[in-house]
């Protein structure tokens, strides 16, 4: 089962002979039009014949144990076609996998047992978890049945902050006995002698509250079971199918080759939070079979935002930096809570992430990074955009800006001197990851030279700031620098579940990374036909592909057409994740362009009778070198057909391109210890301009000025819209967003009028500028962009508050994100006493 959509450009008016590379060009997105015209097909839109629709009974309290289920009432309703229950499906099904770290072990030693069943088996753990499940004939009777379901539950207390998680006085699991499920301390150099040799020992505390992505498009599966061949054909909008998929058949306890995975061309936006949604897949699936029919399900907003499993990040920072006199950065010590939810899941390695981007955009030798990750009574972590990386990111540029007050030092010359240089390119950090390349000082000073210029006339003309400072309002900019890391690996990403001890004695050729697969094929009219085996979030991956295939092939992009596989069809996938397709998706389609002109070549050479070096392919044709003859692409594709059986027809390929660290001796050392390695390192510095009413404590920005290099842009238009995007998340979350709980976790934020978003209010106009260093790793010399804007637009524009407020001498006014007006109100009443 695949899905596919021809390309659509204005490039088409091109003649192939006379056209520039369409790489390179800011190319109309191939999926736009179909999106704007209505076209397009969402989950939301799938609904098979005689389909049946499934509503979720959730629990009300935090923490309780379920005394009783009463489903009488329920089942008695004429348009009820099945109850669920816990009961009811643990004798057919199985738990769902769930990722548990090292030091969540029984009495044996071994990883305890932490089960999460579909639906809450004796106890509820969160708000929002499902206890039962009902089927009907559509979604509105469902939704009336539900209500006629009574579960009794007895009461328990709560725990709903992630430091106090830590002393066990309310635990989630008795059978891991903790509620610490994960604990590493990793040192790198001698970190003691840097922070007892250094001058100055900074320190600092900082908050990154719990955001994530809050897509257009909410969570939806729709199941089918075949009982003839005892199958399941699901179509969701889950992301990386292909990876996760065994969160899904692992459940229902069938073989991967029969559940069948299938993620629509268009999704409304996931950003990782859709990565968890294996529940719905796996409770239509057991409803489907059990009734065979189809069963769909739909979350609305409600249930996404209260107990969708899509919150991120939720961290306490203890950060230290050692410095000396003359601003040099001696040592970094990081340590933080990361507040999990109620079960850890598959994205628990978000917590390792940062590793990968350990130092910034600074030269620091000696570094120690410890987390613990605990559970707590809210609604379980998934991946947001970033993958852990933006908390640390902006905790290290927190501490930056502290210890260059402890120096009486200005902020940015501060970040100057510590610098990785561009003669230092590719560049190993001390936690063994590689930056490919980069020119971060003139970075730096291209932003600078653009604030120098906002202080002449412009928002920070000194004339308009003290005036401004006359109604209570303080404008400020600090830039800082920025890093994206791109194209991780897979490999890395069970390193938590590895025993240290293994991992003392592994070997590099152990290590195995799972390679982007693309194919194609020439069809009878000598169009092109690619199909990509990663699922897409609205990255433009159609786009790119056409435009990368084309110029490979010498076709337009119009020529081609690009559809995607489902789970069974394709391999095993990282995926559409870790800012990597646009690296991994160009490599692939470079390499299966070269299978598919070697393959047509030797057709065309073998109807001749001649050596391949006797013909010759340009603009969608091969020639015979000497004479008249040619065969267009149409004429290729019918001969492979006349004499070729249709399993081996040489106009039909495949490639897959391998992780650009896969054979790099520079990344053997992070490889061996399973450290994060990414490959790419775009990078950039920001320098958002800030207003700040000391009065109500609000903030606005006034511009957004940033300086951004991904390496080759294989189409400026999508890295444009990629970075506004991430920018624009990375305000909300700076400003505006949390899911916030009272101390019975329960939540606060479970509506749109709770959880604020950025709109055309919040988000300023964003000058953006571009450079372009190659990497030296991929094949394109592109980087990944998938992240950025996320991952520093908050530290950004806290440093800049900070900058702000810094003449009302105000201690560390931005060390909570978000930057609440409440928060900063009592900072500044702090201050004044």
């Amino acid at each position: 089962m695949s899905t596919s959509h021809p390309a659509e450009t204005d490039a088409d008016a091109e003649s192939d002979s006379s056209r520039e590379s369409f790489t390179g060009q800011g190319l109309p997105r191939v999926e736009d039009h179909r999106i704007l015209t209505g076209e397009a097909e969402y989950i939301h839109d799938i609904t098979p014949e005689n389909c049946l629709h499934m509503a979720l009974v959730r629990s009300m309290h935090a923490h309780a144990e379920i005394v009783s289920i009463d489903t009488e009432e329920a089942e008695a309703h004429p348009d009820c076609e099945l109850v669920l229950t816990a009961e009811d499906i643990k004798s057919e099904y199985n738990p769902m996998p769930t990722g548990v770290g090292r030091i969540a072990t029984g009495e044996d030693g071994e990883p305890a047992a932490l089960p999460e069943w579909a639906l809450a088996d004796e106890k509820v753990r969160f708000v929002g978890e499902p206890v039962v499940a009902v089927v009907a004939s559509d979604r509105y009777a469902a939704e009336d049945i539900a209500d006629l379901v009574d579960v009794e539950y007895e009461t328990m207390d709560a725990v709903a902050d992630g430091m106090a998680a830590r002393e066990d006085e309310v635990v989630l699991h008795e059978s891991v006995g903790s509620n610490v499920v994960d604990n590493e301390r990793l040192e790198f150099g001698d970190p003691d002698a840097a922070f007892e040799d250094a001058d100055h020992v900074v320190e600092g505390e900082y908050t990154w509250g719990r955001i994530s992505g809050v897509p257009l498009e909410t969570a939806g599966a729709v199941a089918t079971y075949d009982e003839e061949s005892d199958s399941f054909d699901i179509d969701c909008n889950i992301q990386l199918h292909t990876l996760v998929d065994n969160m899904i058949y692992e459940t229902l306890g069938y073989e991967a080759d029969d559940v069948r995975v299938n993620v629509p061309a268009d999704v409304g936006g996931s950003y990782g939070t859709k990565i968890g949604i294996h529940r719905y897949c796996c409770l239509t699936s057991m409803a489907s079979q059990q009734l065979e029919r189809p069963v769909k399900f739909e979350e609305d907003r409600l249930e996404n935002l209260q107990g969708g499993d899509m919150h991120s990040s939720d961290r306490e920072y203890q950060m230290r930096m050692a410095v000396d006199d003359d601003g040099t950065m001696r040592g970094l010590d990081v340590w933080f809570v990361d507040d999990f939810g109620a079960y850890p899941r598959y994205p628990i390695n978000q917590v390792l992430k940062p590793l990968s981007v350990l130092t910034n955009s600074y030269e620091i030798d000696d570094v120690t990074y410890e987390y613990d990750l605990v559970l707590t009574n809210k609604t379980s972590q998934t991946a947001y955009r970033g993958f852990g990386v933006d908390p640390h990111i902006y905790a290290l540029e927190m501490i930056v800006d502290e210890a260059a007050r402890a120096l009486d030092m200005d902020p940015t010359e501060f970040r100057r001197r510590n610098l990785i240089r561009p003669e230092q390119m590719p560049y190993t950090l001390p936690s063994k990851n590689l930056y490919d390349s980069g020119d971060y000082p003139a970075t730096l000073d291209r932003i600078e030279e653009i604030i120098a210029d906002e202080r002449d006339g412009g928002l920070l003309d000194p004339e308009i700031v003290a005036a401004k400072r006359e109604e209570g309002k303080y404008r400020g900019v600090q830039p800082s620098v920025i890093i994206e890391p791109g194209a991780s690996g897979s490999d890395w990403t069970d390193r938590q579940r590895t025993d240290k001890d293994d991992l003392a004695t592994r070997s590099r050729d152990e290590v195995e990374e799972l390679p982007e697969h693309l194919r194609a094929e020439i069809r009878a009219d000598g169009s092109i036909h690619a199909f990509l085996a990663t699922d897409s979030s609205g990255q433009g991956h159609q786009t790119l592909v056409s435009q990368l295939l084309a110029d490979e092939l010498e076709v337009l992009p119009s020529d081609i057409e690009v559809g995607y596989l489902d789970s069974v069809d394709a391999p095993t996938e990282y995926g559409s994740a870790a800012s990597r397709m646009a690296v991994m998706l160009s490599g692939a389609t470079v390499g299966v362009a070269e299978r598919l002109l070697a393959n047509v070549e030797e057709l065309a050479a073998d109807h001749w009778g001649v050596s391949t070096d006797d013909v010759t392919y340009h603009d969608g044709t091969v020639d015979r070198l000497g004479g008249n003859d040619s065969l267009s692409l149409a004429e290729i594709a019918e001969l492979d057909a006349e004499t070729n059986a249709a399993d081996e027809r040489r106009t039909r390929v495949s490639y897959n391109y391998d992780h650009p660290a896969t054979d790099l001796e520079e990344f053997d050392e992070a490889l061996t210890s399973k450290l994060p390695v990414y490959p790419t390192a775009a990078f950039g510095a920001n320098a958002p301009i800030v207003e700040v009413d000391v009065n109500t404590g609000s903030v606005e920005i006034l511009t957004f000025h940033t300086v951004r290099d991904c390496g080759t842009m294989l189409n400026p238009m999508i890295v444009e819209g990629q970075a506004h995007g991430g920018i624009a998340q990375g305000i909300g979350a700076a400003l505006l967003e949390e899911f916030g709980y009272e101390e019975n976790g329960q939540p606060q934020a479970i509506t749109l009028f709770d959880y604020l978003l950025p709109s055309i209010e919040n988000v300023p106009e964003i000058q953006m500028e571009h450079t372009e260093t190659p990497s030296p790793f991929t094949e394109t010399g592109a980087k990944g962009v998938g992240e950025g804007g996320m991952i520093d637009a908050p530290a950004s524009i806290a440093t800049s508050i900070n900058a702000a407020l810094d003449p009302l001498s105000v201690e560390e006014p931005a060390s909570q994100i978000p930057v609440a007006p409440d928060h900063l109100r009592k900072k500044l009443r702090e201050s004044e006493q």
